[in-house]
């Protein structure tokens, strides 16, 4: 039975997770006759990977009818799809860098990376491990077994973007859907997450008092951090808040050659 709360998950649990039919338990609190009880909700799931691809299978129920070929899907199936297709090409890289044939399978293929895994050097493993986990996370994210993933209007801390983070409260994981960044975020990591967006949120809905408005610039640029915000508007987009943090990097530059 895989619980995906408990720690210490192995990459033998996010293999079988992947590939198998598992056993997911979620934990809730109700009150009956004035005391707060908690209770266990177990549902069987079939293998990630299958849900996965399975969203690509056309529905045949009364709502929404059969669809053609050609015709658009819901986004949420075509984002399922992209994340099959991407986990089966990932992982069919590291076994060819592994010098094997992949199998066509994706399943079978992730067993296969797993079979070769204690024959490749220490480097890779760790990085084999991680994006093993990685696979788990989105798969995890965009399957929303239970529940869809809540997509907060907050930018993505790795790459900047807006409207690109995916997060499973129940789960804590969290994964950016944007082509060039894909990053996660697991139990460990989570907290990191929930800060920026707290901050960023914070800093957004509360303007500063200031002296008139800094005419901002659409769109707004993107900023990786929010270690500076504007005194006028109390985002960390605006302009003022750029020049802000350049002229600390000019200072801290300068500072280093003087050094």
């Amino acid at each position: 039975m895989t619980d995906p709360h408990r720690q210490g998950m192995t990459t033998v649990d996010y293999i079988r997770d992947l590939t198998e039919t598992h056993t997911h338990v979620e934990l809730y609190t109700i009150r009956e006759r004035g005391q707060w009880l908690t209770r266990r909700h177990t549902t069987t799931a079939p293998a990630l990977l299958d849900q996965l691809w399975a969203n690509d299978i056309p529905s045949n129920t009364a709502e929404e009818g059969p669809r053609a070929g050609y015709e658009s899907k819901p986004a949420a199936r075509l984002d399922a799809l992209d994340t099959a297709a991407r986990i089966d090409i990932e992982i069919s890289r590291w076994i060819t860098d592994l010098g094997e044939d992949p199998a066509l399978d994706t399943r079978a293929a992730l067993r296969q990376l797993h079979g070769l895994l204690q024959s490749a050097d220490e480097p890779a493993q760790r990085e084999i491990r991680l994006d093993i986990r990685r696979w788990w996370i989105r798969a995890r994210i965009v399957t929303g077994w239970d529940s869809p993933a809540w997509t907060p209007d907050n930018t993505c801390p790795q790459c900047g973007e807006r409207g690109t983070l995916r997060v499973r409260l129940a789960d804590h994981v969290a994964a950016c859907v944007e082509d060039v960044c894909r990053a996660t975020w697991d139990e460990s990591t989570i907290g990191l997450l929930a800060d920026h967006i707290r901050v960023e949120s914070e800093a957004e809905k509360k303007p500063k008092a200031g002296p008139g408005p800094c005419w901002c610039p659409l769109p707004k640029p993107v900023v990786p951090d929010l270690s500076r915000l504007c005194p006028g508007c109390g985002s960390a987009r605006c302009r003022h808040a750029l020049g802000a943090r350049l002229l600390d990097t000019i200072r801290a530059e300068r500072e280093r050659m003087q050094a």
